[in-house]
């Protein structure tokens, strides 16, 4: 499956919504009943807000609780995803959603139903081999000997599997770049011992370590490099 069908595969229909010109008392009574922290709410079949029960605590305080409408909240008009959007294009944004769903519409803006922020982050961290399965190296490269291509080839040439890579800047003047590598290899001491001879700067960390496992670790290169004088 591609990731831009990821979304509609994962959508959730049949999660509770209101229109806009629901009593405000009907919804606090049905998100109560429902254990529901949070609903989207729908004016002309199109998204128009994600509304949360700490939203709505003012009126249910209120006496004019019984006579309100959502419509009479004002709430304020918010944005969905599409259900064709790629997934990569929606991470950077799930932020902006209250609670934990994400509101999805078709392409012409008719409300489509909801994805959970969980499904999202889960299904980034299968694609980028985030869980225990990998190991992660940083290399603090210079900006101007950066070459991805070399670097990548590096890690192959020493038996290591690339899983997925990224960069950021390594400091706000941007005169350096940290590329942070999921890598599987049967001996990472020697694969770390070998970048280290191109003059990288590396860290590296993997699900397998413990605390005490620090000091091995470093045992290990010591090792490594006595046998390889």
């Amino acid at each position: 499956m591609l990731l831009n069908e990821y979304i509609e595969s994962c959508l959730v229909a049949h999660y509770p919504f209101f229109t806009d010109d629901a009593a405000v008392a009907d919804v606090i009574a049905s998100m109560q009943e429902g254990g529901l922290a949070c609903v989207p709410v729908v004016h002309d079949g199109k998204f128009l807000s994600m509304v949360t029960l700490l939203d709505l605590l003012p009126v249910l305080q209120s006496r004019k609780k019984g006579s309100q409408s959502l419509r009479d909240l004002k709430l304020e008009q918010s944005g969905s995803i599409g259900g064709n959007e790629h997934l990569f294009d929606v991470f950077s944004r799930i932020g902006s959603f209250p609670g934990s769903l994400i509101p999805v519409s078709d392409a012409e803006g008719l409300y489509l139903g909801v994805i959970q922020k969980g499904t999202v982050l889960e299904k980034i961290a299968n694609v980028f081999h985030l869980g225990d399965v990998g190991m992660t190296l940083e290399l603090n490269i210079p900006a101007f000997e950066l070459k991805l291509s070399e670097v990548i080839a590096t890690l192959e040439k020493n038996d290591a599997t690339v899983l997925s890579f990224g960069m950021y800047p390594s400091t706000a003047e941007g005169d350096g770049m940290v590329v942070s590598f999921r890598v599987q290899t049967h001996d990472l001491f020697r694969l770390v011992k070998n970048l280290e001879k191109y003059g990288y700067s590396i860290r590296y960390t993997s699900a397998f370590f413990t605390e005490r496992d620090d000091e091995l670790r470093e045992k290990a290169l010591e090792f490594i490099h006595f046998m390889d004088m």
